[in-house]
């Protein structure tokens, strides 16, 4: 009786878990589009895991204070397309302890950077992050404090480079590589119904 129920019960679950996996589709992503951009380093978007790339300063498109401010305290890693592109799905490899703090921008069609992703606390040597909806554009940037003071899970400040923490010297951040990817359209919606 007991193993009849189990059996019952192990079905409906499976049966459960194939509705809910089958009713949120997977995306398929295109190619990567950060290859074929110019950058500030060309090093983290040549497909390349071995060249390490660096941020660059921050140059003033105006001169007002929160631009010096900007290029006082910030370091970015732009891509930039002649062509608008589709943006939808960013991978970003990097040392544990390089990117702990950084912002995930886009120029708008008024040429001003909007922030998608704040992003802080990271000791990921990947991160990922998808957009809600896909985004055009022809420049894409890492915005990246020049300083920070990294902390520890308990609020203390961490004192050496073995416990993951930044680099307190550096000012411009390694990165690996800079992916960027859009979405296709999905086999379900280029099936015609029958008739």
């Amino acid at each position: 009786m007991r193993l009849g129920l189990l059996c019952v019960i192990f079905c409906v679950i499976i049966g459960l878990a194939g509705c809910i996996l089958s009713s949120t589709p997977s995306l398929n992503w295109g190619k990567n589009i950060a290859i074929m951009a110019s950058g500030s380093d060309p090093k983290f978007h040549d497909d390349n895991l071995y060249t390490v790339g660096e941020t660059s300063s921050i140059r003033e498109s105006e001169k007002d204070k929160a631009s010096q401010d900007e290029a006082d305290n910030f370091t970015e890693a732009v891509l930039t397309w002649n062509v608008p592109q589709t943006i939808q799905h960013i991978v970003i490899k990097a040392q544990e302890g390089q990117l702990e703090f950084f912002e995930i921008q886009y120029m708008n069609e008024d040429e001003k950077w909007v922030t998608v992703k704040k992003v802080s606390d990271n000791m990921r040597p990947i991160y990922k992050y998808t957009f809600r909806e896909p985004v055009v554009t022809s420049k894409f940037r890492l915005k990246v404090p020049r300083r920070w003071d990294s902390r520890r899970v308990g609020g203390q400040s961490r004192y050496k480079r073995s416990e993951t923490g930044a680099p307190t010297a550096a000012e411009y951040r390694k990165i690996q590589e800079i992916e960027i990817y859009y979405a296709l359209p999905t086999s379900d919606t280029d099936v015609s119904p029958m008739q």
